[in-house]
């Protein structure tokens, strides 16, 4: 059942990633929209290129559930969830109004699951009013990572009024981390603000509820969290 709709060139698609290989592919350009119509389980990683890598390109893309009820992206990676690969101006919003919800979730507790990452210079990008759950049982990785970037950082991202936590029992290590390459390649001017960041422990080693490393981070703005 297609649970994806992108504009323009409607077309429907079963997964986001099937989605995401359109759009790398050329398939669908400009000010792109992605409407989350039904539940998807993504059976890989779900990676969406900057414009202009290949034959990517847009302006700018924005994805949200439709329907008037509760979507979920779920997958079981040990590895890295939903990319930004170098990608801007990419807008999630789970809107919560309406009754549209958004739950993006990575139920694998590997050593190298994340949820969201944003990767190779990804900025401008906004998640908003969504559900992001992770479960990885390492302190190195986080439910959202913010990687190294290659010239610029990932830089000018926007992660607000979200439910950051768990999915399931397994309670995962951190939360938020941020590792850059240098201070020369920095990830600057990120703003966490409006979160709920929740049941994040581990018994056995530190854990955190967000995590900016000492190599590679400047300027974040972190306000009006709960923890």
């Amino acid at each position: 059942k297609a649970q994806v709709n992108v504009s323009p060139n409607s077309v429907n698609y079963t997964t986001l990633k099937a989605a995401f290989n359109a759009i790398n592919a050329g398939t669908h350009t400009g000010a792109i929209i992605i409407s989350i119509s039904g539940n998807t389980t993504e059976t890989d990683s779900c990676v969406i290129n900057a414009s202009g890598t290949g034959a990517a390109s847009y302006s700018s893309i924005t994805m949200s559930p439709t329907g008037a009820a509760a979507r979920t992206i779920q997958g079981n990676i040990n590895g890295n969830f939903i990319v930004f690969n170098g990608a801007d101006n990419f807008t999630i919003n789970g809107l919560n109004s309406g009754g549209n919800s958004l739950t993006i979730s990575n139920s694998n507790a590997g050593l190298l699951a994340t949820t969201l990452r944003f990767f190779d210079d990804a900025s401008g990008n906004t998640v908003t009013n969504c559900a992001i759950k992770g479960s990885s049982i390492s302190n190195l990785v986080g439910t959202i990572q913010f990687q190294r970037g290659t010239t610029t950082g990932n830089d000018n991202n926007t992660i607000s009024s979200c439910d950051i936590g768990p999915e399931g029992a397994a309670l995962p290590f951190c939360a938020i981390y941020s590792t850059g390459l240098n201070v020369s390649v920095a990830n600057n001017n990120n703003t966490i603000t409006g979160c709920n960041i929740f049941d994040y422990f581990s018994a056995a080693s530190i854990s955190y509820g967000i995590l900016l490393t000492s190599t590679g981070n400047s300027t974040w703005s972190i306000t009006n969290n709960k923890f």
